[in-house]
């Protein structure tokens, strides 16, 4: 072998391996971790998210504004003492004008005081019941939550997904490409190739190497964020789709019926409920209140020192209160047909989601089913134009062209899918079906 010979071949050697270096330097890392469902991203996501658990707080508070609500109807016990010093000199002027006995310098007063609640116009029972209403309204709304939380960590695993099958159709695209460089280089070599067609076929390959970097930019910002949704490390682990493709998904008059039981739809309901509740409260203080104590003395002044308990009926009738209560009572009333308003606002948007994510997934999965037939006919376009060119009947423009289009049929075939995928999962969260 002689000495020019051996640069030849061992340039060529180098030449392939850069090749190979450039396809498999733009591959993501590789996945070691177990395989990720989105249901356990979802699972996860329940046990990280801090918006559920405030919501969890919201009831807690429910309850217990409930039970403050309705200790203003149960009695209330106490023990008191009053320690009172008097000027000693007024005192000595009282004892000596008769009225010793009556007064003393330090007057201590100590007793047991019951007070019972008899009416106040029912206003702690409203109270009670419309603490009540709001505990059911975030108990929906907690439901809610959780499902939107779902949803959001659906929208965020497919969008990994949609990242990582862009990303394999570029690389495929690639291999072909660098494979095409390789086979013009050498049609060349045989003067069956032009140095421009090497050149536009090596542009064409480097414009999609830069094209697999940005994609795995956007890969690894993605499973950062689901990273952050699940409180996982999903940086490398491989995600497993398990939703079936096509999706198959329920009739419109069954998804409108679903969704007119929503827990958000409910929860409105429940707040429609609270706000008659304080109407009722409101109108409370027009009624007369009465209250009974009791008082039961353990030590008192020296001239009562015999009298050990009383009793004590209390009766206040409002006559005016400047407006006041007429004037709480039709904010209420406003603020109850608010809430109605809001009711039959939501209702409508609810109908008109479902309406439209329901035919968005029809036509999508049309969409699907064309984009697999012309990646189809597309990758017979390509296999095809490759044999013509080894007979000179086409260009390389036209290979280039077709390959171009190969990978845009297959990556309109696989965003068609994961579409589809997506507006599925959309339309069971509208509905509040497990998918």
């Amino acid at each position: 072998m002689t000495f020019r010979r051996f640069i030849s071949t061992f340039s060529s050697i180098i030449l392939t391996l850069l090749c190979q270096n450039a396809v498999w330097g733009a591959q993501p890392a590789l996945k070691s971790a177990a395989p990720v469902t989105l249901r356990q991203c979802y699972e996860w996501a329940k046990g990280r998210s801090e918006n559920l658990k405030i919501r969890m707080e919201d009831i807690e508070q429910s309850d217990e504004q409930a039970r403050s609500a309705l200790s203003g109807a149960l009695p209330h016990f106490d023990w008191k003492l009053n320690d009172t010093y008097q000027d000693p000199q007024g005192v000595s002027k009282l004892d000596s004008a008769g009225f010793s006995g009556f007064v003393e310098k330090n007057q201590i007063e100590s007793k047991f005081t019951v007070e019972q609640p008899l009416f106040s116009g029912l206003r702690e029972f409203s109270a009670y019941a419309g603490f009540k209403r709001e505990r059911a309204r975030n108990v929906l709304l907690l439901e809610r939550a959780v499902q939107q939380l779902f949803e959001n960590t659906a929208d965020t695993f497919y969008t990994v997904l949609s990242y990582e099958s862009d990303w394999e159709n570029t690389h495929s695209a690639l291999v072909l490409a660098e494979d095409r460089v390789k086979q013009l280089i050498g049609f060349r070599k045989l003067g069956k190739s032009r140095k421009t067609e090497v050149y536009t076929a090596k542009a064409r390959a480097l414009s999609m190497r830069a094209r697999l970097d940005q994609i795995q930019a956007g890969i690894n910002s993605a499973r950062e964020d689901l990273s952050y949704l699940s409180g996982k490390d999903l940086s490398t682990a491989p995600l497993v789709d398990e939703i079936p493709s096509p999706p198959v998904f329920e009739p419109l008059a069954a998804a409108l019926e679903a969704g007119a039981q929503r827990s958000d739809i409910r929860a409105q309901r429940e707040e429609l409920a609270a706000k008659e509740r304080r109407i009722r409260y409101e109108k409370g203080f027009y009624w007369p209140t009465a209250d009974l104590s009791g008082n039961y003395y353990t030590r008192r002044a020296t001239f009562l020192r015999d009298i050990n308990w009383d009793v004590t009926l209390s009766v206040d009738m409002p006559l005016y209160q400047g407006g006041r209560v007429s004037a709480n009572v039709r904010e209420a009333m406003s603020s109850y047909r608010q809430a109605q308003l809001m009711l039959e606002e939501m209702e409508r948007d609810i109908y008109h989601s479902i309406r439209k994510i329901h035919n968005e997934l029809s036509m999508s999965i049309l969409e699907a089913k064309s984009s697999e037939e012309a990646a189809r006919a597309a990758q017979q376009s390509y296999d095809a134009l490759l044999g013509e060119y080894k007979l000179g009947l086409v260009t390389n423009l036209d290979v280039l062209e077709a390959l171009d289009l190969l990978q845009s049929q297959k990556s309109a075939r696989d965003a068609a899918r994961l579409k589809a995928k997506r507006l599925f999962i959309e339309l069971n969260v509208a509905m509040e079906r497990e998918p």
